[in-house]
Order: structure tokens, then C-alpha cells, then sequence
């Protein structure tokens, strides 16, 4: 299955292949910032994704305490994915970029303790993780990148 879809100024368009891995919620206070509130994704391996037109792209130090990367638009400011160091070769779809596509049920929310109190418990999470959950991810996603 391949899916292509653009920013919001139609500047850079993107192509994934496969379905995502993994839907998620992060509640931790970067993603707050950078999103407004909570992030709500889709995980995808680096090799699923491939991108014309120009991009950006803004690194920070994250709670782990490895480099984030965000892809982002430099017309319009969609993020397109964002990649952490912390898991090689993955990356993170806003799950808005995919609404024509996927409808979204996350199985894992991380960073549960620090979420707004207007969020009740997401109903397909499967895991709630008060931390950032690495461990627990990591095995799924790498279980579910050995099944591709």
C-alpha cells in the first residue's frame, strides 16, 4: 500500500509505503509546546517515507536526553514527521497528515502523568505508560519491523 499526501501549502509531498506500525499518543510537555498539546501519530520506519520539495528541519534535546528531529515545511510549518535518536530509523506521522487514510486508534499513550486533565483515557490504549515507555516501544515496534 503506498499513500501520498502533501503539507498544507502543497509545497512538499511525501509517499509512505506499508501501513504505520504503531498509533500513539505523547503527553509530554516538549510535544505540548510543539503541538499545542498532546502529539497523536503514527510510527513508521525511515524506509517507508520519501520526500520532494524542500523541507526544514529543527533538533532539540528531548526527556531522554537524545536529539529530536521535526521535518517541517518552511512555507506553511506542517511538520511532516518528526525522528528520534533514541530509536533509529524510526519516524513519527501527525496523524492529521493520514485522517484521509487511517482512522486513528492509539494503542500506547506515554507520558500519561503529565497529559491535560480534559483527557480521559484514549479508548483503544492498550498501554499507559507514566514514562515514556522506551523499552516496552522499542520491542513492539522492532517486533513489528521484523514482520514487514
Amino acid at each position: 500500500m503506498s499513500i501520498k499526501e502533501t503539507c498544507h501549502c502543497g509545497s512538499v509531498e511525501f509517499t509512505l509505503q506499508n501501513d504505520p506500525m504503531m498509533h500513539f499518543a505523547c503527553h509530554c510537555s516538549d510535544c505540548q509546546k510543539l503541538w499545542g498539546n498532546s502529539f497523536f501519530g503514527y510510527a513508521y520506519s525511515t524506509d517507508d517515507i520519501s520526500i520532494t520539495g524542500e523541507v526544514k528541519k529543527y533538533s532539540f534535546e528531548g526527556g531522554s536526553g537524545n536529539q529530536l528531529h521535526f521535518v517541517f515545511c518552511p512555507e506553511c510549518g506542517s511538520k511532516i514527521h518528526s525522528q528520534p535518536d533514541l530509536i533509529e530509523g524510526m519516524i513519527y506521522v501527525p496523524c492529521g497528515m493520514l485522517k484521509e487514510h487511517y482512522e486513528y486508534e492509539p494503542k500506547v499513550e506515554i507520558f500519561s502523568a503529565n497529559k491535560a486533565p480534559c483527557f480521559a483515557q484514549l479508548k483503544a490504549t492498550a498501554e499507559s505508560y507514566e514514562h515514556n515507555g522506551t523499552i516496552e516501544r522499542i520491542s513492539e515496534l522492532l517486533e513489528n519491523l521484523e514482520q514487514r
